[in-house]
């Protein structure tokens, strides 16, 4: 698990220095150059990357390791030229707001416990134009994800560190739209396909760990094949 995080991490940054050394010639980080050399026209042609800071309220209601979980994201956005940028991602992942909710309404007289994380990298290459320039705009590229997420299904079990330990990889291409600069506010729609690798095990009481049979989730928790789709909101600085 961990050495092919850190191949699909070494895979995108070959990718995107690749890229950058391509584009080199042709790409710049300033606008048209004024006809009249002066202090003022000079900063009106330099242009200042934005920084975006972004969350999604569609991973609150199914991020992280669905169905168990809520995720509460926190993303940076950072651009790197007129036609790239680099996206980082952090989150917190809680009890599920649908299954907290469905063991309430069935009378669960004992409750389970969630803690985790999740850590997600973007490179977004974006399709420009004479308006248009990263972050902005249409965009595609690599998306990297892990999730580690650990379950206990009674307050018995939390309290006697037995849970299930969820990990979650997935790598995925991704294509998307990013609308901005209407008073700093930014609004990111994306959607892709990938591969994806589950795997839980369980943590006991003594402290033995593990790998537990997943085959009771069904083949879609099983199978490889991943889809992401997601909505972001942020405000640009």
């Amino acid at each position: 698990m961990t050495a092919k995080l850190i191949y699909s991490f070494l895979f995108t940054l070959l990718l995107h220095s690749a890229v950058s050394k391509a584009s080199a010639l042709t790409d710049t980080i300033y606008k048209k150059k004024p006809k009249v050399e002066n202090e003022k026209k000079l900063k009106d042609r330099i242009f200042v990357p934005p920084l975006v800071l972004k969350t999604s309220p569609t991973a609150v209601l199914w991020g992280g390791v669905f169905p168990y979980t809520a995720e509460y994201r926190l993303m940076a956005e950072i651009t790197g030229g007129r036609r790239q940028s680099q996206q980082f991602a952090v989150s917190y992942l809680g009890k599920s707001i649908y299954l907290d909710a469905a063991l309430k309404a069935a009378g669960a007289t004992e409750f389970y416990k969630v803690a985790g994380w999740r850590v997600q990298y973007a490179l977004k290459f974006f399709w420009i134009g004479r308006r248009h320039y990263a972050p902005y705009g249409f965009y595609f590229g690599p998306l990297v994800s892990y999730a580690n997420a650990r379950v206990s299904t009674s307050l018995k079990g939390y309290y006697s560190h037995s849970y299930f330990d969820f990990r979650h990889y997935s790598f995925n291409g991704i294509i998307g739209v990013q609308a901005g600069k209407i008073n700093r506010m930014t609004v990111d729609i994306y959607a892709g396909l990938g591969y994806k690798n589950n795997k839980v095990f369980y943590h006991t009481s003594t402290f033995k760990t593990g790998p537990y049979d997943t085959k009771d989730f069904g083949e879609l928790y099983n199978s490889h094949l991943n889809g992401v789709f997601g909505v972001n909101l942020g405000y640009s600085f």
